[in-house]
C-alpha cells in the first residue's frame, strides 16, 4: 500500500506510475514536555540519576478509566500549548512531540490485568488516536511517554507468596540499612541491595512491559514496508534498578523492582519494526513529494526507551538493520527517559540526522535557571537543552536535550575493534521557547512533580533534514 497523504500544497498528488505520493518533509521542529514522571515521597537509596533506586508512592487514580482519563487530558494541554503558538501553514515541516517515560501508570506501578482482559497499553493507544485526530494534528509525531503493564492472573495472590514477601523485605531491610549507615559499611550495603535486584531479575514474578504510545498523523510504514499504521509502540529491554519502587512509604501493595524483568527482545537480525506494535524500534515515514515538488527519500526514525539508550540498543542494532537502500540509516534517534540523558557512545543516527532525549527525572543545568534554554557540551555532546524544576519542590526535575550527528558510529560494540563513536556538530544554532503547561483536572492527583513546561526547539525556524 502506497500512503495518502498531503503533498504540501492541500491536495494529494499522483506520481508518474499512477499512485498517490505521501507527505515528504524537509525540514523539522522539535517539543519535549518536560514534566516529572517519578514516584512521590522519593527516599533515594544510592543515586538514582546513577545506579540507584527509590522508594516512594505511586501517585494515580484508583479507576482505570479515570486515570488514563487524566492522562491523556494532560498530555492534550501540553500539545495544544506548544500547537498554539505553531506558524499555521509550513509545508514540509515535521512536528516531532515527545513525552518522558513513565508517564502512564496506576498505583501499583505497572497496571495489572488478567490474561483474559484487554491490555491496558493497547487501550490507551486507542484513546491517544481519538484525543489526536490527524485533521487536528497534521505533520505531528507524538510519542506519548511510556506505558508500564504486567499480565498476572492473580496480582493479590502474586503478591502474598512467599518468594514477593522475601524480596522485599530483604530490599527494605537493605535499604533501609543504606539510609542509616556510612562510610564503606553503606557502600558494602548498597552493593548487596544492587546485587540482589540483579539476581531478582533473572527470576522474576512477573513480566512487565514498558511501552513507548507513539501517534503519527501521517501514515508510517515498516522500514520493508510490512505495514502502514498511524498508531505503534516500541517496547523497552533492559530493566533498571529504579524502574519500579522497592517498597512503598505508605504501606500500599505495589508491584517491587525486586519482582519484575522485561522480556528478551532478539536484535540479532536488527530493530526495525516488522509489525505496528511489536517491541522493535525503528520505522519510517515513506518517501514523498516536498513541497518544491522533489522526490525525496524515507525518513526513518528509532525510538529507544531509557536505559536502552545508556545499554546501546539502537548503537548495537547498526550491522544487522536490513535497510532496502545501501546507503539507510537512522535521521531521528528519539529518547523518551526517566533518568537519562544523550550519551555520545550510545548515538546511533546517521551523519546530518538529530538525537532528542525528554527525560521525567532530572534537569541537566546544575543550579542554572529552569526557565531558560542553556547551551553546552554534556557527556561529550554538544547540546542545546532546557530544564524544569518543581518551584514548590526541587528535588522533582526534567530536562529536553538536542544534538546533532556529523558522522554515524561504526561498529555495534563500543569497545571493539576499529568501532567509531558518533560525531557531533557544534552546539546547534536553535532559537529554543520554553512555555509553562497549565494542569489540567486531576494532574496533582497522577503527577508528584508539578505540571512542567513545553520545550520548542525551531519554533521560528525549523531545523533541516538530511535527505
Amino acid at each position: 500500500m502506497t500512503p495518502r497523504g498531503r503533498s504540501g500544497h492541500g491536495e494529494p498528488e499522483a506520481a508518474a506510475t499512477g499512485d498517490t505520493v505521501a507527505m515528504a518533509y524537509d525540514r523539522v521542529r522539535f517539543i519535549g514536555y518536560a514534566v516529572p514522571t517519578t514516584p512521590a515521597d522519593m527516599i533515594p537509596v544510592g543515586d538514582p540519576n546513577g545506579t540507584g533506586a527509590i522508594a516512594g508512592t505511586y501517585r494515580a487514580a484508583e479507576d482505570f478509566a479515570a486515570d488514563i482519563a487524566t492522562r491523556a487530558a494532560a498530555l492534550k494541554v501540553a500539545v495544544d500549548t506548544a500547537k498554539a503558538v505553531l506558524p499555521g501553514d509550513e509545508p514540509g515541516v515535521l512536528n516531532v512531540f515527545v513525552a518522558p517515560e513513565f508517564f502512564w501508570h496506576g498505583t501499583m506501578g505497572p497496571y495489572p490485568h488478567k490474561p483474559d482482559e484487554p491490555d491496558p497499553g493497547a487501550e490507551i493507544l486507542d484513546l491517544l488516536e481519538r484525543t489526536f485526530p490527524a485533521a487536528e494534528y497534521p505533520d505531528f509525531l507524538l510519542v506519548l511517554g511510556t506505558v508500564v503493564s504486567a499480565e498476572v492472573a492473580d496480582v493479590d495472590t502474586m503478591l502474598s507468596t512467599t518468594s514477593a514477601r522475601a524480596r522485599n523485605d530483604i530490599v527494605r531491610t537493605l535499604g533501609e540499612s543504606w539510609n542509616a549507615a556510612d562510610g564503606p559499611l553503606a557502600d558494602v550495603i548498597f552493593d548487596t541491595l544492587v546485587n540482589f535486584v540483579k539476581n531478582c531479575h533473572a527470576y522474576p514474578l512477573m513480566m512487565v512491559r514498558n511501552r513507548a504510545l507513539i501517534i503519527s498523523t501521517t501514515e508510517v510504514t515498516g522500514v520493508q514496508g510490512e505495514f502502514t499504521a498511524t498508531a505503534l509502540t516500541t517496547e523497552k529491554y533492559f530493566d533498571s534498578n529504579e524502574d519500579f519502587l522497592l517498597w512503598d512509604v505508605t504501606g500500599r501493595p505495589v508491584i517491587t523492582e525486586q519482582m519484575t524483568a522485561y522480556a528478551m527482545i532478539d536484535i540479532s537480525a536488527g530493530d526495525l519494526k516488522r509489525s505496528p506494535r511489536d517491541p522493535y524500534a525503528i520505522f519510517r515515514l515513506p518517501e514523498g513529494e516536498a513541497p518544491g515538488g522533489d522526490r525525496v527519500r524515507p525518513l526513518d526514525i528509532a525510538v529507544e526507551v531509557c536505559l536502552d539508550h545508556a545499554a546501546d540498543r539502537i548503537r548495537k542494532s547498526i550491522p544487522h538493520n536490513r535497510w532496502p537502500e545501501p546507503d539507510g540509516g537512522i535521521d531521528l534517534h528519539l529518547l523518551p527517559s526517566c533518568g537519562m540523558q544523550v550519551h555520545h557512545h550510545s548515538v546511533g543516527a546517521r551523519g546530518g540526522g538529530w538525537v532528542f532525549n525528554c527525560d521525567g527525572q532530572y534537569a541537566l543545568g546544575h543550579g542554572a535557571d529552569a526557565g531558560d534554554p542553556q547551551r553546552g557540551i554534556l557527556d561529550r555532546v554538544p547540546s542545546a537543552y532546557a530544564d524544569y524544576v518543581d518551584p514548590a519542590d526541587p528535588v522533582y526535575g526534567a530536562h529536553t536535550q538536542l544534538a546533532r550527528v556529523r558522522t554515524s558510529a561504526v561498529g555495534s560494540a563500543r569497545n571493539g575493534t576499529d568501532a567509531l563513536d558518533a560525531t557531533f556538530d557544534p552546539v546547534p544554532d536553535v532559537d529554543v521557547r520554553v512555555i509553562a503547561v497549565e494542569p489540567s483536572d486531576g494532574f496533582a492527583a497522577c503527577f508528584a512533580g508539578g505540571p512542567g513546561a513545553v520545550h520548542i526547539y525551531g519554533l521560528e525556524t525549523p531545523l533541516p533534514l538530511r535527505r
